[in-house]
């Protein structure tokens, strides 16, 4: 099966239009060229977000740190990587710079 497709089924499966696959796309083409575990590993996650993404989509609730939390988890399976405290912090200190900017 292709990336493409199987994004497309994936999008499907949670209800979202293939659109809201596309980020994905790069990801599910490595995954796709991965030992079986990390395919395993990577096609999980990314149908775990697609799944918050469609949960949120029916609810009308937005997790604005969602994407973080895939990222995060992208890099450890990708990469054996582990975020310090200092980065985990990084979106929050982020935001808090950001809001005070526009204020």
């Amino acid at each position: 099966m292709s990336a493409e497709n199987l994004v497309r089924a994936l999008c499907a499966r949670h209800g979202l239009p293939e659109e809201a696959g596309t980020p994905f796309l790069p990801l599910v083409r490595k995954a796709l060229q991965s030992t079986d575990g990390t395919r395993e590993r990577i096609l999980r996650l990314v149908d775990e977000a697609l799944g918050e993404r469609g949960e949120a989509l029916a609810t009308g609730s937005r997790n604005p740190a969602g994407d973080d939390q895939v990222l995060v988890a992208v890099a450890r399976v990708l990469h054996h990587w582990t975020p310090s405290e200092g980065m985990l912090d990084l979106g929050s200190s982020f935001d808090r710079n950001h809001h005070s900017e526009g204020a």
